[in-house]
């Protein structure tokens, strides 16, 4: 992982070859912006506000990590296509290690102590919530039926348009 990609390579990439950097800052050197601003959102990932905006990853709760990203993103793209099709949108419950994440990480923003942290499934405080609430495990099988009980198995494999 790095917060820099040259960019003669990222330009060997399909559809990157015209890419260019706007970097006022870095001189070239960098490409990593973080922790701006986070969207006020709720635990489905839409944003507080507006009707049509969702949300994910560092912009979605302070976290840190490509696995927060994509669980986060998987769901506000699930969630945006639902709220789309007038369906209800998918909160994933607090007894799943990543419905727990978010919805702890909402609770953290709203305090001083909480948005000086950041919030990851690799380490620090969370890793720690996580096996104090016997949501950590390796064991595969446990995880599956963890999903199942929920009534959430292949959830994501719906079709939904």
């Amino acid at each position: 992982m790095t917060s820099y990609y040259p960019l003669d390579k990222l330009r060997k990439i399909e559809g990157l070859e015209d890419a260019k950097f706007v970097d006022p800052y870095a001189g070239g050197k960098g490409n990593s912006i973080r922790y701006l601003s986070v969207a006020p959102r709720s635990n489905q990932m839409k944003v507080i506000g507006v009707d049509n905006l969702f949300c994910a990853g560092e912009k979605s709760g302070l976290f840190v990590g490509h696995t927060e990203a994509m669980t986060t993103g998987f769901l506000a793209g699930h969630n945006a296509v639902r709220s789309q099709l007038g369906m209800p949108m998918l909160t994933l419950p607090r007894n799943l290690a990543t419905g727990d994440l978010i919805a702890y990480a909402n609770e953290k923003v709203e305090t001083i102590e909480g948005r000086r942290n950041r919030y990851t499934f690799a380490g620090a405080e969370f890793f720690n919530r996580m096996k104090e609430r016997g949501l950590y495990t390796l064991d595969i099988d446990e995880i599956k039926a963890r999903v199942s009980k929920l009534s959430l198995d292949n959830i994501f494999d719906q079709k939904l348009v």
